[in-house]
């Protein structure tokens, strides 16, 4: 349905290595249909998306819409973001560790003593510039339909920072039929547009107004002039809910469980191509549950949970079909780039029952069998569904072992490469990308790549990774640390999330982060934690000052 040709409307942008980096040096021909011969911009994040929920990566979720976009694309396995919401729209928004962006932590979760850093204000720091503030000044328009929680202050709402046309969630997620909160003391689900209140429709669901909304929004920029969108849907996020006639396609399907389904996942993702030979479903890890040590009533409600989490994602799948459709009736669809990636690993926390949550969520919301999924429920998914969705991998969102940080993540543009690729990339690196191919100044270019991206132009076009093995990656949130240099990578997690200690593993051969080699290796680990002492540094970690209970 989505070639990857530009069906004689448009031919490629002529792109050659130029000093550092790639850069745009000519363009030969435009698009018939339009005067200015740089692509559109479409970048979407599913929120809370496990590694291997679509088809293209080994899931039974019906997906057809972007299973076409990723398999005539180029696919990136080995394609990271933050281990949560905030940290990763951060890096997303300036191409720059998530601390120098000043989401170190997220929401209120920074400790007392990591508050008076500005790397810890937990809202996007003024002091670095937006991609779409300099999108904009490069001459794009600028559009959004996402969650934003980057910031509720006048000056930190994406009409200040870059948007010029904009629907947002503020907070990290609501009701998809309503205003929900997600927390009591919220109130609210805080939804804007154009940085202005905006009352919700009575025929509201997230996904479907999301992309009407921004159909909307492209609608109204002119032929001529390229544009930037950011679809952020909240969608897989908690509570789960979804239209009944999508949830009823799953009636069947999640019946013998999540230890069946991690293994039926892992067999799709190597069928897919997208794993080393040598890895292996990770097994039963801390909080999950042995599937057949449940009851029947158990299990029932399991299963539940599981129809609606697919039932959710399929219906983010339709939406993508909608605006595709818009798009290539616009005649947009063969000079636009579509970068696709979750935003961190599948949500295991039983958010239902955490503290208020435990006493607000029983006394108003109905989660019997029968009603979950509804606007009246209010249920998440779990520690050992979420776990199902990762594999490979280790853990889930919060943590940074691959589970939480690894996301799936495509690229479908007629001018880049088909295929699967095995290199490194961090979200850091769509800023730079994006500026560089719109002809726009990335000026944090000479910054050290530990704390900002670098452009990825030259490998989604020719191949070829964007850092070299020598080279240091890490990372750092809540109090979980890692950092890697080629297929070596240490983890240090603190109680109850890990044993506090670093570990090595070799995640070349090892993706799952099963066999700890730091007493076989301690000379690699003596390596790598000087890479991490650096990056600590620089970019301004502070140690908190008590266990982050996230």
């Amino acid at each position: 349905m989505y070639r990857n040709s530009m069906l004689g409307r448009c031919v490629r942008l002529i792109v050659g290595p130029l000093m550092v980096g790639w850069v745009v040096v000519g363009i030969l021909v435009g698009c018939s249909s339009a005067s200015d011969p740089r692509p559109n911009i479409l970048v979407i994040v599913a929120d809370d998306l496990g590694y291997t929920d679509l088809g293209s990566f080994g899931g039974e979720i019906q997906t057809p819409h972007l299973d076409g976009l990723a398999r005539s694309g180029l696919r990136f396995t080995n394609f990271h973001a933050g281990p949560s919401c905030a940290p990763t729209r951060a890096m997303l928004m300036t191409g720059l560790d998530h601390h120098l962006a000043g989401m170190g932590s997220q929401g209120s979760l920074a400790t007392d003593n990591q508050q008076r850093s500005p790397a810890y204000q937990n809202t996007l720091s003024r002091e670095v510039p937006t991609i779409a503030e300099k999108l904009r000044a490069a001459g794009y328009a600028t559009l959004a339909s996402a969650k934003w929680h980057l910031g509720k202050a006048s000056q930190d709402l994406p009409g200040a920072r870059g948007f010029d046309r904009s629907l947002v969630l503020l907070e990290g997620g609501g009701g998809h039929f309503d205003a929900t909160p997600l927390f009591k003391s919220y109130g609210q689900a805080t939804w804007l547009e154009d940085d202005a209140p905006l009352v919700l429709p009575e025929d509201f669901y997230s996904s479907d107004f999301m992309t009407t909304k921004l159909l909307s929004y492209i609608a109204a920029v002119p032929q001529d002039r390229p544009y930037f969108a950011y679809l952020g849907y909240t969608a897989p996020h908690w509570p789960l809910q979804a239209p009944a006639a999508d949830i009823d396609k799953y009636r069947e399907v999640y019946h013998e469980g999540w230890d069946a389904l991690r293994e039926a996942r892992m067999r799709g993702v190597r069928r897919e191509g997208l794993v080393v030979a040598t890895a292996q479903a990770v097994a039963h890890e801390p909080g999950t549950e042995v599937w057949a040590a449940l009851d029947g009533a158990a299990q029932a409600v399991a299963v539940k949970k599981m129809q609606v989490y697919a039932a959710m994602v399929d219906r983010l799948d339709q939406n993508v079909g909608r605006l595709l459709d818009a798009l290539e009736r616009r005649g947009d669809l063969d000079n636009t780039l579509i970068f696709f990636m979750a935003d961190n690993g599948a949500e295991a926390h039983l958010m239902e029952f955490y503290a208020g949550n435990d006493v607000w969520v029983p006394e108003n919301f109905d989660n019997r069998l029968d009603n979950i999924g509804t606007i009246s429920s209010y249920v998440t998914l779990g520690p050992s569904w979420a776990r199902a969705t990762a594999a490979p991998f280790r853990d889930s969102k919060s943590k940074v072992a691959e589970g939480g940080i690894r996301v799936p993540a495509f690229l479908h543009w007629p001018g880049a490469r088909v295929g699967i690729d095995t290199d490194y990339l961090r979200v850091m690196d769509l800023t730079p990308t994006f500026l560089t191919l719109a002809g726009a100044e990335w000026e944090h270019g000479g910054r050290s790549h530990l704390q900002a991206g670098r452009s990825a132009l030259g490998n989604w076009l020719e191949g070829g990774p964007v850092y070299a093995d020598e080279e240091f990656i890490a990372m750092e949130a809540f109090d979980r640390r890692m950092v890697q240099r080629g297929d070596w990578k240490a983890l240090r997690q603190p109680p109850p999330y890990g044993t506090g200690q670093w570990q090595l593993y070799h995640v070349g051969r090892d993706p799952g982060e099963q066999e700890d080699l730091v007493e076989e290796h301690p000379e690699v680990l003596a390596d790598l934690l000087q890479g991490y002492a650096r990056y600590a540094e620089e970019v301004g970690v502070i140690v908190p000052d008590s266990v982050i209970p996230y």
